[in-house]
């Protein structure tokens, strides 16, 4: 059986990737939150902590036991992250 690859074990070329491939995707793709944590820059650590304790965290879907993020949800954080001075 193949083990999972610990967050830490993935080297920077691999997480831009990743990224990359969110990326070039369309608005409606589903991707791991490996995938969403290169594309935002947050660790699995982050996403999971956000899932689990900040109601306005990105939206997300569970398929049985898989937790998967369209990249609209992913762009919609990224947006709402934007600000437009330091004070904000």
């Amino acid at each position: 059986m193949l083990r999972k690859k610990n967050w830490s074990e993935y080297t920077n070329d691999e997480k831009e990737l990743l990224k990359q491939k969110v990326a070039e995707a369309d608005e409606n793709t589903p991707f791991s939150p490996e995938f969403a944590a290169a594309y935002i820059g947050k660790s699995l650590h982050t996403l999971q902590h956000m899932r689990c304790h900040q109601s306005n965290g990105i939206t997300y879907s569970k398929v049985g036991r898989h937790v998967m993020y369209r990249k609209k949800h992913l762009d919609a954080y990224l947006d709402s992250c934007e600000k437009s001075c330091t004070s904000n």
